[in-house]
């Protein structure tokens, strides 16, 4: 039994998403473009700075997959001060924390910092610090001195992008895009980018699938109704800002 579980897992495929940001039509394009796949992992901040922050948690709930809990979740669940954040964020977790029921606040403040499954570790931001960004060679050794497993997803900073850690201490990255294949020794960091808020200059959502039998990653970028969310975004009388960047991917 637990030699077929371990076969079927080796050559299933798995749809990694984060940061859908309370972007409901962003969500539903992924959800719709993955479908089929076998395993998903959501790394957080599924509320905050758009418009449908409920229908978003139910949408992530009914999957029945892991689950992390990203800065925004954590914001929104615990009523925390806001300092240190801009306006946009601040307004967005402000808005969220206003349609979420007691019972979604108390699901989002449960949810985990980190998950391990096979050879593979989940965060939302960073092993180092869990709302650290890792966007340069410093924050990616900082990151990869706390993980243990080969391989570690990770979300955040809302880009695509691909880490290497050699087995003779090299480090080197590949902006996330098309298809790659993970190297073997070492240690891999993948950032899987946004669903609901891409700051990569393409406004298409997007995440990833991994197929573990090949460690090779696709960077999926869907497109969806951006000028649907942008008007959701303005009626709620969130900031303007929220809803003119996602037609422009920042």
């Amino acid at each position: 039994m637990l030699y077929k579980h371990l076969k079927q897992m080796t050559h299933s495929r798995w749809a990694i998403f984060s940061d859908v940001h309370a972007n409901l039509e962003a969500l539903q394009a992924v959800l719709a473009d993955m479908e089929g796949v076998e395993r998903r992992f959501c790394l957080g901040d599924t509320v905050g700075y758009a418009a449908n922050p409920s229908k978003c948690l139910e949408e992530v709930r009914r999957l029945n997959c892991p689950v992390l809990m990203g800065n925004h979740d954590e914001a929104v669940a615990s009523h925390s001060s806001l300092q240190g954040m801009n306006a946009a964020a601040q307004a967005g977790i402000e808005f969220s924390r206003r349609k979420l029921t007691a019972g979604q606040r108390e699901w989002l403040a449960n949810l985990p910092l980190v998950f391990t499954e096979a050879d593979c570790q989940f965060v939302h931001g960073s092993l180092s610090e869990p709302w650290d960004y890792i966007l340069d060679p410093e924050d990616a050794w900082a990151h990869f001195s706390r993980q243990t497993a080969p391989l570690c997803f990770c979300g955040h900073s809302h880009r695509p992008m691909a880490w290497h850690l050699d087995d003779a201490g090299h480090l080197s990255f590949k902006i996330g895009a098309g298809r790659i294949q993970l190297p073997q020794g070492g240690k891999a960091l993948v950032n899987v980018g946004s669903v609901g808020q891409p700051r990569d200059r393409n406004p298409h959502a997007c995440y990833v699938i991994y197929e573990p039998q090949t460690r090779q990653v696709e960077f999926r970028r869907v497109p969806y109704d951006i000028v649907k969310t942008q008007t959701k975004i303005l009626k709620a009388r969130l900031p303007e800002f929220n809803a003119l960047r996602l037609a422009e991917g920042r």
